[in-house]
């Protein structure tokens, strides 16, 4: 009887570490060969000479431990790392177990209590990461990117009750006035208010990470966007271009007859069209000379009617000395306001200006658009730049003080201005 509840322990403590494999690291675990070896473990174990009930159980849980490891693919240290978070995941469920099945089962023979206990707990234990990975399961479907607010007041209750629980500890001290106890207290205080500390700093600290990889998601997307926009009218140029090309001797036959007969005026009036023609293939994609740059801002003019005016001056060659998420970053926000500025208050006659110079260490973009309105001073903020009108702020843009920091941290130069009705942004960024 004893073996066969030890065989028992064993398969079903496999399958929490499976579940809790799978549920934290999507990871399956195919090697069943080991699984099925390590049978013998709790034979071996059920025949030792040992009378400690705990100690066998443990040495099926590390008998379990060792061919989880063995079974995991992975470098050693990866292995030894999931194995000792999972470790501590089922340590805290099956805890939470462990008292109420030891005294549900009173009513065992005593040889084998502790045995039904644990394997009733492990079962438990079992159930419960099943169910806590089909509720991750149903969270994931929603592809959820910003992680809800609900989940910091979860921390906040769990840190709450860390603090109840160190409350209550220290109010016993004044029944059980012992100078040993007092000192475990003494020690549990320190280390349970370091612990708190260290979780409220790893909070912040992940709570920060996600929001930058938020952006970096967000940046990647619209690079996406931006490449396949760039194709498409890099396509789109080549076609008219070489419909254009495929005409030429045709347009050049036709302008040596007329000059033949000096025909001064139609040849000049011709000229024009042809130009006009050239212009306009031109116009199907603008070039700064920044391949990145080019990138993102066609993709944002392709929005544009076509009455808008747009100028690109000083185009050349830069290769700008930052990471290319960075460039987006801060490209993409003055192209999407000066593109949105225009098409949201659908300004007549509106004109956006590019203008590049280039030094020897650095570059300026000055890019000037239309604005219905002049900015007013209400509605520009403490740190001097103007506020976003827009109402959900979450999935619309990063915002001027983005650019702003942006641009510094990679020890360039921002500033802002309007007049004339125009709203002006000038930024200067290292090259290479």
């Amino acid at each position: 009887m004893e073996i066969l509840l030890l065989l028992g322990i064993y398969f079903v403590e496999l399958l929490c570490y499976q579940a809790v494999m799978r549920m934290l690291f999507q990871v399956n675990v195919t090697t069943k060969k080991w699984m099925i070896l390590g049978g013998v473990l709790p034979l071996v174990i059920g025949v030792m000479p040992v009378n400690d009930t705990a100690e066998k159980n443990l040495l099926v849980t590390v008998s379990v431990i060792a061919i989880m490891f063995l079974s995991t693919e992975g470098t050693v240290i990866e292995k030894s790392i999931k194995l000792f978070l999972e470790l501590l995941v089922l340590a805290c469920i099956e805890d939470i177990f462990a008292y109420p099945c030891g005294k549900l089962f009173i009513f065992v023979r005593i040889d084998y209590r502790k045995y039904v206990s644990c394997l009733v707990s492990k079962f438990l234990t079992f159930i419960s990461i099943v169910i806590l990975y089909n509720v991750k399961e149903k969270v994931n479907k929603h592809n959820k990117t910003h992680i809800s607010s609900s989940i910091y007041l979860l921390i906040g209750f769990i840190i709450g009750l860390m603090l109840l629980c160190l409350s209550i500890m220290n109010q016993v001290i004044t029944y059980f006035p012992n100078n040993r106890y007092i000192i475990l207290c003494n020690i549990f205080n320190v280390a349970i208010l370091s612990s708190i500390f260290l979780l409220v700093v790893f909070i912040i600290y992940i709570k920060n990470t996600h929001e930058r990889m938020e952006q970096l998601l967000k940046t990647e997307r619209l690079l996406k966007e931006s490449q396949v926009n760039y194709y498409k009218q890099n396509l789109r140029k080549e076609v008219e271009t070489r419909k254009y090309r495929h005409d030429m001797i045709n347009h050049l036959v036709y302008v040596q007859e007329i000059l033949s007969q000096n025909r001064i005026e139609e040849v000049q009036k011709y000229l024009a069209n042809m130009m006009g023609g050239f212009k306009r293939i031109q116009s199907l994609y603008y070039v700064t000379g920044n391949e990145m740059v080019d990138t993102i801002m066609n993709y944002f003019f392709s929005m544009l009617p076509e009455s808008i005016e747009i100028k690109i001056k000083g185009r050349c060659l830069v290769t700008i000395d930052i990471e290319e998420s960075d460039i987006c970053t801060i490209f993409s926000n003055i192209f999407q306001n000066a593109a949105e500025e225009i098409v949201e208050n659908n300004i007549l006659n509106a004109k956006i200006i590019v203008v590049i110079h280039k030094g020897k260490q650095f570059v300026e973009y000055k890019i000037r658009n239309s604005i219905l309105t002049r900015i007013n001073e209400k509605n520009i903020d403490k740190n001097g730049l103007p506020k976003s009108h827009k109402l959900d702020k979450q999935n619309h843009g990063i915002g001027m003080i983005n650019i702003k920091n942006t641009v510094e941290r990679n020890h360039g130069k921002f500033e802002w201005n309007q007049y004339d009705g125009y709203f002006n942004v000038i930024v200067i960024l290292p090259i290479k």
